[in-house]
């Protein structure tokens, strides 16, 4: 296994590792926090879960902004330069955030925190298009997966110890990972905005946030995304809807469903490289029918099973599906992106994930106050066998674009 991860390491360059290093800190800090901040919300302000939810709600549509405008700036003025301002901006909001007894400024200085964060993000994911060749970009993006998935294991202990004690101690121990990473990337971390975005420099602002016109008309690339909405809407059930339906009609405990986020994390920290590296030699196209279609199987059983260890096997088929599509979705949009519009590409692919976070367990909810639950899950598999068969008949053709070699990926 050291053999293995001294070869993955070297397949990178030191750059990549850098900012994967500063990214997994970061999370630390983001996933010490988030998991008690509802808990938090309710015994400091007294506010109930339905105030919550429509913050969350508001919250969606902010990411979705801060995303637009970060992945454009990101185009313009660098990677670097972006990332870091939505690092420390959302770093420095995060202390005013623990420290307000306002409903009202919690609510403003929320908001921003979350937009600050997404509005670093296209930047981040553009930096690692940049940095990697195509042929390494899957395993690139698994990287930054599993280091996500890491840091949500290690964040929530530390979390729930600090919480114990006090939970401003969670506000300023996430500021404090922040700033920590901010600087050390200042220092370490390459700007890699290629010579192609000099034409984006030149642009005007109004300039380069009508490129994102050419995002919406690039056909192939536009239905590339809705399909991976089509089975986000699904996905992010898993995390919302599903611990209510498992409790609901089966008597699951919180404990319970955690152990299947624990199986669901642990299966993506233990096999996630392994199973890109064989992904990697067979068509995207087939690969992510596979996944999907292993989406399909797995939400489908959700809503046949009524064992634990049924639900167990489902979501165990349902983290392989992941394991070969996830990486998938981030690298794919690279391909399609013009070097000097990635970071928009990427914000579109981005503002895609909060439509299906904030759609799909919205029209689970009410799906779930019928008299068929279960049909959360067996309209979720069609909806995911539909998106399957779409995937499938996407095909690579090789193009070429001024200064590099890339993919694109036409819808038959």
């Amino acid at each position: 296994m050291i053999t293995n991860l001294k070869k993955i390491y070297h397949d990178f360059p030191k750059g990549f590792w850098t900012v994967m290093f500063g990214l997994f800190i970061d999370n630390i800090g983001s996933s010490l926090l988030f998991p008690f901040l509802t808990l938090y919300i309710t015994q400091r302000f007294g506010v109930s879960l339905i105030d919550i939810g429509w913050i969350h709600v508001v919250s969606t549509m902010v990411n979705m902004v801060g995303t637009s405008v970060g992945g454009a700036l990101a185009d313009k003025f660098g990677r670097k330069t972006i990332g870091l301002i939505g690092l420390f901006g959302s770093a420095l909001i995060t202390i005013p955030l623990g420290l307000t007894g306002s409903w009202g400024i919690f609510i403003i200085f929320n908001l921003l925190t979350s937009f600050m964060g997404h509005f670093a993000s296209p930047a981040f994911q553009a930096l690692i298009a940049d940095l990697l060749p195509s042929e390494k970009r899957s395993q690139g993006y698994s990287a930054m997966y599993v280091i996500g998935n890491l840091a949500a294991a290690i964040g929530p202990m530390l979390g729930g110890l600090l919480a114990t004690h006090s939970f401003i101690l969670l506000f300023i121990v996430d500021c404090i990972l922040s700033v920590g990473t901010g600087i050390f990337l200042i220092f370490r971390m390459p700007e890699t905005q290629p010579q192609e975005a000099e034409r984006v420099q030149k642009q005007n602002l109004r300039e380069t946030f009508a490129g994102y016109g050419k995002v919406m008309h690039d056909r192939v690339f536009v239905t590339l995304v809705v399909l991976i909405v089509m089975t986000m809407l699904v996905y992010m059930n898993c995390n919302t809807t599903l611990s209510v339906y498992l409790n609901r009609l089966y008597g699951i405990s919180a404990k319970q469903f955690g152990y299947l986020l624990t199986l669901n994390a642990g299966m993506i920290v233990l096999f996630q490289f392994t199973v890109t590296r064989l992904t990697a030699k067979f068509k995207r196209s087939v690969m992510m029918f596979i996944g999907t279609m292993l989406y399909a199987a797995g939400f489908s059983m959700v809503g046949l099973g009524n064992t634990y260890t049924h639900f167990l096997i489902a979501f165990a088929i349902v983290t392989v599906g992941e394991l070969i599509s996830s990486p998938l979705y981030q690298s794919m949009a690279a391909e399609f992106a013009p070097i000097d519009m990635r970071g928009r590409y990427m914000a579109f692919l981005n503002i895609s994930y909060s439509f299906a976070a904030a759609a799909g367990p919205l029209a689970a909810g009410y799906v779930m106050e019928t008299s068929h639950p279960q049909w959360v899950w067996y309209g979720g598999g069609m909806l995911c066998v539909i998106a399957a068969f779409g995937f499938l008949k996407t095909r690579e053709k090789p193009q070429e674009f001024k200064n590099e070699r890339q993919a694109e990926v036409e819808i038959l």
